[in-house]
């Protein structure tokens, strides 16, 4: 019984090793065709989906994918698990994976599975030795669960392996196999859809003899350069092949087929796709055989009644009335226009057969004509016709006279010419102007109702209180006629009169602009802020022309640039005042006063164009404007002053060359990037200028010394007097070459390299 006992626990360790054996098979084996298959069936969908699914494809890729799994399933699995392993392979395999067993285990089974007692002249006692011997030593090895274990963590690592990589495939699911997975896996028995198939309208379709049909395909899931369509006409014909276009707007393809009158089969093929065969039945039924439109246009335009023959599409202006005339191929009982909302409108048969009817345009669509034969069928007798609703342009506007900025004196008679036009009829001309930014002034030029209107109006300045740098900024306005879809109104771009000194001191403060080494007041800042108020007044007219994102952009642009120009002219007021000029010279005064008043109707407009409110920026830009070229126009006349004044360098000319360089040196952008980069130099210039300038004072000195001298010398002797003269002229000599020097070094001072 002892002896029993001890082999029944050697036969449980056999079969736990057999078991755990058998698991990593199955383990293994599982992993493998899972891995495998999955790779398998990942290579037969993409080539599916590259087949288009053709039946051929599918065919042979479900083959290919199951014939695989299946070997893979048989080599792996069922052959391995399949074998019957004896009990003595088992011990065996044992000790070939445990040799401390030293063949103990392999000689208990074979010793132990003896029926008898004693067997081939071995005792049972010793027989029964050896089991328990056998069964001792396997519990120092945990009796066999060694030899598996890390086997088992290998499989079961390669089988977690694959299921998450079967795992990721689904979750990530690319389209091929979205598309290829009913084919693999057709767990369904009905049809399975084509993922990439062409829908074609309307398929079969019944017309009448000579109508043409509109034929539309959809590619689903694919697209492709070129898309045919395969039309045989007539049982005897031959198949033609004709491109189809593609709509932008809708994706769709399409194409009409016209002169129908004998029975039609088509299909459509794309990039090896093809649609199913349909067939186009052609009977005798009614149909539009002629078309006439005639248009009544909107009374505003003045135009006449016009006529379309063979029409079909219609454009026109809306509120226009199109009747409709149509002539169907065989008499009716009657018709109407479907329109492509749905709505009905009649059409009354006369006498001659022919059916009237009538569109009013108000928006865009399409239509078709729709009979009642004399059966009592409706039967669509047209194709779509196109509605497209043509819009009524502004009018055009333009100034024929100045068209352009100009500088005029407070005393002349200034013309305005206005010159405009629309197709249908100017209503009203208007001309707008406003004297500093002020309010604005409204002018009629014309009213009534013309093609082409000229009109025009004089400014007479003298009954207008100006003063040099004032200026009167105008604008044009027209207006049509369009009593349909409300009137439309176009509008010219801002123009200025500038008012500038009298003519005389004008040119000569032009002429001295470009003197040697003070320049003249640079007029950019007025001209900047001219392009400033344009700019703005181009962004309220055209309000409707820009996207809200370039709305903002522009006002931001806007913003920034009045800005800019705001800080430039509050850096040339720092460094008026740091020289000192106005307490030099009071007639510069009203320059100090300009200045910051433009600075500060520029900041007023500044925080309008950043509250998004251009409209009030207006008047603060044309007030800043004001203020700027006041300034311009007291310089130009201190400078007009100067060389009425005659030759020399007096205080008054130093502080006009002084304010000059400053306005050149705030408003030239080179000249600013000269004096950064290249300030060792200046101040080398300078350092020479100022020696120069010592120099000559040194010989006023001289000069005045001399003079004494020669007045004492000609009480003494007259002889004496033309030494002294000579050394006279000598000086004045020195003192010229020493003026030309001192030019020089400032003409070098002033222009950039």
């Amino acid at each position: 019984m002892r002896a029993r006992t001890g082999h029944n626990r050697l036969i449980q360790v056999i079969r736990s090793v057999r078991r755990r054996w058998r698991l990593r098979i199955a383990l293994r084996g599982t992993a493998i065709v899972l891995g495998t298959g999955l790779l398998v069936f990942l290579i037969s969908a993409y080539g599916m989906d590259q087949a288009k699914f053709s039946p051929t494809a599918v065919i042979a890729f479900r083959i290919f994918a199951y014939v695989t799994l299946l070997v893979l399933a048989v080599r792996y699995l069922l052959i391995p698990l399949a074998r019957r392993v004896s009990d003595e392979r088992v011990a065996l395999y044992l000790e070939e994976h445990e040799p401390s067993l030293q063949a103990r285990v392999l000689s208990a089974v074979e010793f132990g599975a003896q029926d008898d007692g004693e067997s081939d002249g071995f005792s049972a006692a010793m027989v029964d030795r050896l089991v328990e011997n056998a069964v001792e030593k396997c519990a120092t090895i945990d009796f066999g669960r060694r030899v598996e274990a890390s086997s088992l963590k290998r499989s079961s690592g390669m089988l977690v392996t694959a299921m998450g990589a079967a795992a990721i495939v689904l979750l990530l699911s690319p389209s091929f196999l979205q598309h290829s997975a009913p084919y693999l896996f057709p767990f369904n028995s009905g049809a399975v859809d084509n993922p990439y198939r062409i829908e074609v309208m309307p398929g079969n379709a019944r017309v009448a003899r000579g109508a043409e049909l509109k034929v539309m395909a959809y590619l689903h899931n694919f697209d492709a350069d070129e898309v045919d369509i395969a039309v045989q006409r007539g049982p005897e014909g031959g198949w033609e092949r004709f491109p189809m276009t593609l709509d932008e707007e809708t994706g769709e393809r399409l194409i009409f087929l016209f002169d129908l009158d004998d029975q039609t089969e088509y299909f459509v093929e794309a990039s090896g796709v093809r649609s199913a065969l349909f067939r186009i039945d052609v009977a005798e039924l009614p149909y539009v055989s002629e078309l006439l439109l005639e248009y009544h246009f909107p009374a505003y335009t003045g135009l006449e009644p016009r006529v379309q023959e063979n029409g079909g599409d219609i454009a026109a202006l809306r509120g226009t009335e199109v009747r409709l005339f149509a002539t169907p191929t065989v008499p009716v009982a009657g018709g109407a226009i479907v329109l492509e909302e749905g709505d009905s409108l009649p059409l009354t048969p006369s006498e001659a057969g022919t059916l009237a009817g009538s569109i009013d345009v108000a928006r865009d669509g399409l239509y078709r004509i729709v009979f009642t034969s004399l059966d009592g069928d409706r039967v669509v007798g047209s194709p779509d016709y196109l509605i497209d609703v043509l819009s009524d342009q502004p009018p055009y506007i333009s100034f024929s006279k100045p068209g352009r900025d100009i500088k005029v004196t407070n005393i002349e008679e200034v013309f305005i010419g206005v010159e405009a036009e629309d197709d249908y009829g100017i209503r009203q001309v208007e001309l707008v102007y406003s004297v500093n930014g002020g309010s604005e002034q409204t002018l009629e030029l014309y009213s009534g109702r013309r093609k082409e209107v000229s009109a025009g109006h004089t400014f007479y300045l003298e009954e207008i209180t100006l003063q040099p740098g004032d200026f009167i900024s105008y604008y044009a306005r027209a207006s049509d006629d369009n009593r349909v879809s409300g009137r439309q109104v176009a509008t010219t771009d801002i123009y200025f009169m500038e008012v500038r000194p009298f003519d005389r001191e004008y040119r000569q403060a032009e002429q001295q602009q470009p003197g040697g080494g003070g320049g003249g007041f640079d007029s950019s800042l007025s001209k900047r802020q001219r392009d400033v108020i344009a700019a703005t007044f181009k962004m309220i007219r055209d309000r409707d022309n820009y996207s809200d994102d370039e709305y903002e952009e522009n006002l931001a642009t806007l913003t920034l640039a009045q800005g800019r120009l705001r800080e430039q002219v509050e850096r040339l007021i720092a460094r008026i005042q740091s020289r000192g000029i106005v307490q030099m010279d009071s007639t510069f005064e009203t320059i100090a006063e300009a200045l910051p008043a433009a600075v500060q109707a520029m900041a007023e407009a500044e925080e309008r164009l950043g509250e998004r409110n251009p409209e009030e920026a207006l008047s603060p830009e044309q007030r800043a404007l004001q203020q700027l070229q006041r300034a311009e126009a007291v310089f130009r006349e201190s400078q007009v002053g100067q060389q009425g004044g005659g030759g020399g360098g007096g205080g008054q000319t130093a502080d006009a060359d002084e304010l000059a360089d400053l306005f050149e040196l705030e408003l030239d952008k080179q000249r600013n990037q000269y004096e950064s980069v290249q300030r060792d130099r200046q101040q080398q210039v300078e350092e020479q200028i100022d020696e120069t300038l010592q120099k000559l004072q040194e010989l006023a000195r001289r000069q005045q010394q001399e003079n004494e001298r020669q007045r004492a010398r000609a009480n003494q002797n007259q002889n004496q007097s033309g030494g002294g003269g000579a050394s006279q002229r000598e000086l004045a000599d020195e003192a010229e070459e020493l003026a030309r020097q001192l030019e020089r070094l400032a003409r070098e001072e002033s222009l950039p390299e």
